[in-house]
């Protein structure tokens, strides 16, 4: 996942829309000036595209492997649009002809350089192909406003159609011209806005209650994505588009596909159990509930669970462990009130907070013994906090109604989680001066958790629907991922060979049940 940034643009206003299998994606946005502005991502670089003598209308709408960028402009003082081609390359701008003398947009082009795009005025608007320099126009039904939007190399285009109402419908249409409708089951306005040539359709549509989800459509087969709007779609599958982040703000987004390999921990005669820890030893901590409905901390080593429970606490959880085998996490009293602890040598001590704390817990420790975890002070404001030694540094996010440090590296670094002023959950890292956010792209709910050697972070995840996810961040990069056959993934834990440990809802279950894998 890659969140796309376009400097200049006006906060929510940005658009991908063509991706090649360079990971080249063309989209346009509107600056803070009000105008439309084509643009090219390319190797982490932006490049505006403005055709020569455009006022103020310019966008780019497809990309292909060689480079060749189709859009479409607008002059002041003709009433027309105008499409144009653009070589990444040679960076040279080439008008193109309006189709029947009318408004001509070109929104997609293969890599043979024939292009999809639609044509007309004063409400008669057409889709076309141009294929070996022949321009086909078409309805998608009857004499309905259509647009094509994307095109393959099989010379298979799609696009969407309106109804008189406004709603739109989505479609393919084939080289010989028969057309198929292709609308979201049980959604609305659904549009198809990509296709590659393995004839994998990308595109969005509302859902019964309104929200616009996007998807993708291969072999008859639909699949939604975890975001608001799936644009254009590369060889490779890897697909552009739009989510709501935190807060609800739009944002645009590259997602690259990435395998995961994930499998099952075994819990013995387990009603649930979940991971948070792991130590570069593999050995991993969290929780369970055996089969007479008995809630424990526990440690797994070599395929050996061992419980870990506070005799303080109703219940305990393990969330972090270091390569000494030193284990943290919190009890349980009656009244649900977490505890932190430290586990070491068969003996437990507790991390209770500063002075003044009426509850704590303890998340997570690295190989220096650092603690990071929160307390809640005596007027229930909640704040994160490091111990070394006997002295805790608390942390709060400026601007938090509430801070949760999570996780602790072998440099010091912290992951915390905070709430903001609307009750949001997001996910800061802090290096001992400042507060970096590290929200993950297209949440709603970021819930950081541990942090390796390197850096690499894990998280808990919802997106805007409510639905949950994993995640993996690396460098820049982030990685979202589910258990396959299975919903509401979450990581908990990260080691040095990023070993990943977390929990899953296995499909057709309620409860959760614990994994580890890797990238």
């Amino acid at each position: 996942m890659t969140q796309l940034n376009v400097p200049g643009a006006q906060t929510a206003n940005t658009w991908p829309h063509g991706v090649n299998t360079s990971a080249q994606v063309v989209g346009y946005y509107v600056n803070t000036s009000g105008a439309t502005v084509g643009f090219l991502y390319a190797g982490g670089k932006y490049t505006t595209l403005s055709y020569p003598g455009a006022t103020g209308y310019t966008r780019a709408s497809g990309i292909n492997d060689s480079g060749t960028v189709v859009g479409d402009y607008q002059v002041n003082g003709d009433n027309v649009i105008h499409s144009y081609t653009y070589d990444v390359k040679t960076k040279a701008y080439t008008p193109y002809p309006d189709v029947n003398g009318s408004s001509t947009s070109l929104y997609g082009v293969n890599n043979a350089g024939d292009k999809a795009g639609a044509a007309g005025g004063n409400g008669v608007v057409q889709g076309f192909v141009e294929i070996g320099g022949a321009v086909t126009r078409f309805y998608a039904n009857g004499n309905a406003t259509t647009f094509a939007l994307a095109i393959n190399s099989s010379n298979e285009a799609v696009g969407e159609w309106f109804e008189s109402n406004g709603h739109s419908h989505g479609f393919s249409r084939t080289p010989k011209g028969a057309i198929t409708e292709i609308d979201y089951p049980g959604g609305t306005n659904t549009v198809c806005f990509g296709i590659n040539d393995a004839g994998e359709i990308t595109g969005s549509y509302l859902n019964s209650s309104g929200l616009s989800y996007g998807f993708t459509y291969i072999k008859g087969q639909f699949a939604t994505t975890d975001f608001a709007g799936t644009r254009g779609i590369n060889n490779k599958g890897a697909y552009d588009g739009v989510y709501w982040g935190v807060d609800g703000v739009q944002q645009a987004y590259l997602a690259v596909p990435q395998a995961f390999k994930l499998s099952t921990v075994k819990v013995p005669k387990n009603q649930q159990a979940l991971l948070w820890g792991v130590n570069n030893s593999n050995v991993t901590v969290g929780n369970y509930v055996d089969s007479n409905g008995t809630a424990h901390g526990m440690m797994i080593s070599a395929g050996k669970v061992k419980n870990i429970d506070d005799p303080k606490g109703v219940s305990t959880t393990c969330f972090g462990i270091n390569t000494a085998g030193k284990i943290v996490g919190a009890y349980f009293d009656s009244g649900g009130n977490p505890h932190g602890f430290q586990y070491g040598g068969g003996k437990f001590t507790d991390i209770p907070g500063p002075a003044g704390s009426v509850a704590s817990l303890a998340s997570g420790i690295n190989d220096s013994g650092k603690v990071a975890g929160f307390f809640v002070d005596s007027i229930g404001h909640i704040h994160g906090f490091v111990l070394a030694g006997s002295n805790y540094t608390v942390l709060d996010v400026p601007g938090a109604n509430g801070t949760l440090a999570r996780g602790i590296n072998k440099a010091g670094l912290v992951t915390l989680q905070w709430f903001d002023s609307v009750g949001y959950t997001q996910s800061s890292l802090y290096n001992g001066k400042k507060f970096v956010s590290v929200n993950v792209p297209g949440a709603a709910v970021s819930q950081v958790q541990a942090i390796n050697k390197a850096g690499d972070i894990v998280y808990f995840w919802s997106d805007p629907y409510g639905v949950g996810h994993g995640a993996l961040k690396k460098g820049s990069s982030y990685f979202v991922f589910d258990y396959p056959k299975g919903s509401k993934t979450g990581a908990g834990g990260i080691n040095d060979s990023d070993l990943m440990v977390g929990s899953y809802t296995p499909a057709g279950k309620t409860a959760p049940q614990a994994f580890q894998g890797t990238e």
